[in-house]
């Protein structure tokens, strides 16, 4: 638990280190030798179930882009009250080549006494020849812990050919 909680706040610092601003008043945050813009910091309350309140907060930017390799990360966590519900917490990051349009997300979802979701799923261009490519796809999610306990992987893998008309 404590390592989703790390994971998912480290996600959230490093998608928003280094803010500053410029003499028009735009955000960024600087990587090291890159500017990037701020993407999105939000905060969202809303009546839930049985007149509850259920609020969220959420946060998600590019860490890391120089125009060949895109870094992106995100984390939120989101919590019931009144009937009060568990806390959830969420980490996200994802990585692509620009080129080729390959790219890897790995995440993590974890309910307070509900456990925890783990996946990854990636892309691997293979052939590519004007409109069409051959990819290399796949995809892992497991759960771990909770009232169910941990439960069976679940993963495939393939090719997928696309054409663009």
């Amino acid at each position: 638990m404590n390592t989703i909680l790390v994971f998912a706040f480290a996600c959230f610092a490093a998608s928003s280190a280094y803010n500053v601003q410029d003499a028009r008043g735009q955000e960024y945050y600087l990587v090291p030798l890159h500017r990037q813009r701020r993407q999105a910091t939000g905060v969202d309350i809303r009546g839930g179930a049985g007149g509850g309140v259920r609020t969220s907060l959420n946060h998600q930017g590019t860490i890391f882009n120089n125009g060949v390799h895109r870094l992106d990360g995100a984390a939120s966590a989101s919590k019931q009250f009144h009937p009060s519900g568990p806390l959830s917490v969420t980490g996200q990051l994802g990585y692509s080549h620009v080129p080729s349009g390959s790219g890897l997300n790995v995440g993590a979802q974890h309910t307070h006494r509900g456990g925890t979701d783990l996946s990854a799923s990636g892309n691997a261009n293979i052939w590519r020849r004007g409109n069409s490519r051959l990819d290399a796809v796949g995809n892992y999610n497991r759960h771990y812990g909770g009232p169910w306990g941990t439960g069976r992987p679940n993963y495939y893998g393939g090719l997928k050919f696309s054409h663009r008309f």
